[in-house]
């Protein structure tokens, strides 16, 4: 597996979490992770081979966010079903 070092601008538009919020409000929260996809595989192509592994997995995780944005609805949890996240942003199993 050949290393990629991402440049800061893939990283320098994190969102808060008002704004993650207002993508699953808006029913693209799986298209917006798509498109964040589609950037790294197009950094891993200007940077070699254009049939590395990593890029085809890049390419198959943005196809599978978008058939499942096409079937399915992203609805935010309530109450006790919200589960905790550990500063990592791993979300703690219970």
């Amino acid at each position: 597996m050949t290393a990629y070092a991402l440049p800061s601008r893939f990283f320098l538009n994190r969102d808060s979490p008002e704004r993650l919020n207002f993508h699953v409000e808006s029913g693209d929260f799986l298209s917006y992770l798509a498109t964040r996809v589609g950037f790294i595989e197009e950094f891993i192509s200007s940077c070699g081979s254009a049939d590395a592994p990593e890029r085809s997995l890049a390419h198959e995780l943005r196809n599978d966010l978008r058939y499942v944005q096409a079937h399915y609805k992203v609805v935010p949890r309530t109450g006790d079903d919200i589960q905790p996240v550990r500063p990592s942003g791993n979300v703690i199993a219970e």
